[in-house]
């Protein structure tokens, strides 16, 4: 069963986030949390208070996190390979290896 969704105001959003104010309305205004899904205007007018959706701000904060350490591992593992196909072997036999 879907728990439903709960909107609260920005300084309680920012406690239960473990985050600055000012760090939740950074990523709102630089579009990381997306209008409708992660805030609303509560009175429904451009400059009424903003409630934020905490469960989907998680949600997606572990989904981002989730793709940058996949991203992390990947940026490593070239930069291991680029490294051992750049250390110089003396063997002729292609299947020796550096560090083999």
């Amino acid at each position: 069963m879907d728990t439903p969704q709960q909107w609260v105001a920005e300084s309680e959003a920012a406690e239960l986030l473990a985050i600055k104010n000012s760090t939740i309305r950074t990523m709102r205004r630089d579009r990381r949390l997306e209008p409708g899904t992660h805030w609303i205007y509560a009175t429904g007018t451009p400059n009424g208070p903003v409630t934020y959706n905490v469960t989907a701000i998680r949600e997606s904060m572990a989904q981002r996190t989730k793709e940058m350490v996949a991203a992390e591992a990947q940026r490593r593992a070239a930069l291991r390979k680029e490294k051992q196909d750049s250390i110089e072997t003396f063997s002729n036999d292609p299947s020796v290896r550096a560090g083999s």
